[in-house]
């Protein structure tokens, strides 16, 4: 019986089979190998087993990233003293009160006196009173899933290490991906804002017609965005629009004019932008730059650029009071038809700006914010301006909110037959940014 057989080759010697035959190279007899048919079947079977393994391991690796991504996405859950649980995300926890999303309730606050248990994720431990740099924070903050029960919490770095704190020694809990990236300071710059977006409208169809739109933007991202850490940079931009129009048609009745036709504008712009540079956490450096526009006033642009020093008075959870002195350029540019109460379409200012700032907590998380800019001129004096701000923000559902908002501007030295005040009442529905 004869035995049949296959040469098997190197791939790179066997695409130059051809020419290695004809010049009888000699390395081409110790490249290739003759395998019988039970030595084949041999090898068809260890490829087999081989392919079984990989399988396996394949499979089982499944498994764990199956079981790892499980762990991974867990919801959290905390039960409060009454017995109610909540099953979701815990946000944060800090200065004695708990922050928890709930898919069904949305994010709810509680003291940390009225939880029982609570079941987190990957989160940072802060100690009351503790301070805290880049540099010592790695050693100085444990990190680990979070267990709190019997007022005491619980961090497990790993499953066979866990410490224990008081609970009424525990400053914060901060999600670990937060604290990462705060620590290390990665972070994109259109990621990070927070703040309110608002929008108001209001429309009448009568004999008389009226349509009013409004807007508002106000974001403030702040590097790190966590107070664990001392506040390094923080970038505020303010934007807001109102536009009006209302007709009236003259009316006449046996002769009589009881209405003569008349068109009422609004049109009132701004924009601003303000970078700020900490030193220390209770004073800073800043450039600040805005652009506004008032067709009440005659104004049709005035824009402002400058920079001076800041001081926060006040920074906790409650309440944050800043104080602002600036030197600016200003020019002021006024309908070309008509010019300020000087004559002059065009006026260019050296001028100040003070600023305070106001930001309050209230009971049932409706905020309070505050601003007053005060902007004397020296090379012309009578030209001054002035600012005031004030708006509530009222939960409503998630991150929708109401809004109610009164703005004033003044005007030192507008066009004749304009007057120097503007004021502006907006109600809206709100969504805050974070």
């Amino acid at each position: 019986m004869t035995m049949r057989s296959v040469i098997f080759c190197d791939q790179t010697l066997s695409g130059n089979l051809h020419s290695a035959r004809a010049n009888r190279t000699p390395w081409l007899r110790g490249s290739c190998v003759r395998l019988s048919r039970g030595q084949r079947h041999g090898r068809g079977r260890f490829s087999g087993v081989l392919l079984g393994f990989l399988a396996c391991a394949l499979f089982f690796s499944a498994l764990e990233r199956g079981a790892s991504q499980a762990r991974a996405q867990a919801p959290d859950t905390l039960t409060l003293i009454d017995g109610e649980q909540l099953i979701g995300k815990l946000v944060r926890v800090h200065a004695g009160a708990v922050t928890f999303h709930s898919d069904i309730a949305g994010d709810v606050t509680v003291p940390l006196a009225k939880v029982k248990t609570l079941h987190a994720g990957q989160f940072a431990v802060l100690g009351k009173d503790q301070h805290i740099t880049r540099k010592t924070a790695v050693d100085k903050i444990p990190v680990g899933t979070i267990v709190i029960e019997n007022d005491t919490v619980h961090v497990s770095p790993s499953p066979a290490e866990e410490k224990a704190f008081p609970a009424k020694g525990v400053d914060s809990l901060i999600d670990a991906a937060t604290f990462n990236r705060d620590l290390h300071g990665k972070r994109d710059f259109f990621t990070g804002w927070n703040g309110p977006v608002t929008l108001g409208a209001s429309l009448v169809e009568s004999t008389n017609s009226a349509q009013t739109y409004t807007g508002s933007v106000a974001l403030v991202r702040a590097v790190p965005s966590s107070d664990w850490l001392p506040l390094s940079s923080k970038t505020i931009v303010n934007l807001s629009a109102s536009y009006g129009l209302a007709k009236d048609p003259q009316i006449v009745v046996n002769g009589i004019v009881l209405q003569t036709a008349s068109v009422t504008k609004t049109d009132i712009l701004h924009g601003g932008a303000e970078f700020d540079k900490y030193g220390s956490q209770a004073f800073f450096g800043f450039v600040s730059a805005s652009a506004d526009h008032n067709f009440g006033s005659g104004l049709q642009l005035q824009q402002a650029y400058g920079g001076g020093l800041g001081w926060s008075v006040l920074n906790n959870p409650k309440n944050s009071f800043d104080l602002k002195a600036e030197m600016q350029y200003q020019q002021q540019q006024f309908y070309n038809d008509s010019g300020s109460q000087f004559g002059n379409s065009t006026e260019n200012l050296a001028s100040a700006a003070f600023t305070e700032v106001w930001k309050r907590n209230l009971p049932h998380n409706v905020k309070f914010n505050e601003y007053l800019t005060l902007t004397p001129t020296f090379n012309i004096a009578q030209a001054y301006s002035a600012v005031v701000n004030a708006n509530f923000l009222f939960p409503a559902y998630k991150k929708l909110n109401f809004a109610l908002s009164s703005t004033d501007n003044y005007l030192g030295d507008p066009p004749q037959g304009y007057m120097r005040n503007t004021f502006q009442f907006t109600a809206g529905i709100s969504y805050v940014v974070k």
